[in-house]
């Protein structure tokens, strides 16, 4: 956590403020927080859960407690590159209609240093990031919604915060991340940015575990279990896409991209 945060404080633009979510946790998390708060040059709020909401409930709390424009999410132990803020913001700033822009990276292993990783490619015309950038441009997220897709993370995007409204309460039986992009990108226009603005992660306990080409049979039952789990609960894919559809009808945005929702519409 400290060089995640360390990161955040080396930006060549720092944030207006940093909201820390703490999910009842039992390391030092706390403690390293309120120690970089004492020297920020930021003002950091810091929130602790009487009980564990888990990560999307968490999420949900972090965004809702958000005061500025663009809201940028930050998880795990990432490490952000010096001008991530900065090259966000820009295209923010240049394009009004442009309400969540996502980026590339690269990984990084437990000691920080990189890990190998097979070349991105993305949806079943498997693009690479570069020609995402302007698939994303021409096309939103079509791409992403084909089969083969990359799966993206939340620590990889910003949005707006006048999506709030659309966003919560989030899905519970999907990431954050997938429920934010999707159902964002109807209403707005999105933006790829190639370029690996962070070193993500990677641990064999990782949620996105899936970049790890030898999962170890404990990763592949809690995968399956959590599965099981979420089908129980009426958690399908069907549900997730009929919820967005929902959410998005009942919006105040404009539907800027009404294609979007006649794939959502095959999906449910």
């Amino acid at each position: 956590m400290q060089q995640q945060l360390d990161s955040l404080a080396a930006q060549d633009v720092l944030p207006d403020e940093l909201i820390i979510c703490d999910d009842s946790s039992s390391d030092k998390t706390i403690l390293i927080a309120e120690n970089f708060a004492k020297n920020s040059l930021f003002k950091v709020r810091i929130f602790r859960n009487p009980k564990n909401l888990g990560y999307v409930k968490n999420f949900e709390k972090a965004i809702s407690l958000c005061q500025c424009d663009i809201i940028f999410l930050c998880d795990q132990d990432d490490i952000w590159v010096d001008d991530k803020i900065q090259q966000l913001v820009t295209v923010f700033d240049a394009e009004p209609s442009v309400g969540l822009v996502f980026h590339g990276y690269s990984n990084i292993d437990s000691m920080g240093l990189n890990y190998s990783q097979e070349k991105e490619i993305y949806g079943a015309s498997e693009l690479d990031s570069q020609q995402l950038v302007n698939d994303v441009f021409r096309n939103s997220i079509y791409n992403l919604l084909l089969p083969k897709p990359r799966a993206w993370c939340g620590c990889m995007m910003a949005f707006r915060r006048e999506f709030n409204d659309v966003i919560i309460p989030i899905f519970p039986g999907k990431g954050h991340d997938d429920w934010i992009l999707k159902v964002v990108a109807p209403l707005s226009e999105v933006r790829f940015i190639s370029e690996p603005l962070i070193g993500y992660r990677i641990h064999d306990g990782n949620s996105n575990n899936f970049e790890i080409k030898k999962k170890t049979f404990r990763i592949q039952l809690t995968r399956l279990l959590g599965r099981l789990e979420k089908v129980l609960k009426g958690y399908s894919k069907k549900s997730f896409y009929r919820a967005l559809i929902k959410r998005v009808d009942e919006s105040k945005f404009e539907l800027r991209h009404p294609e979007l929702i006649k794939i959502y519409k095959k999906f449910s």
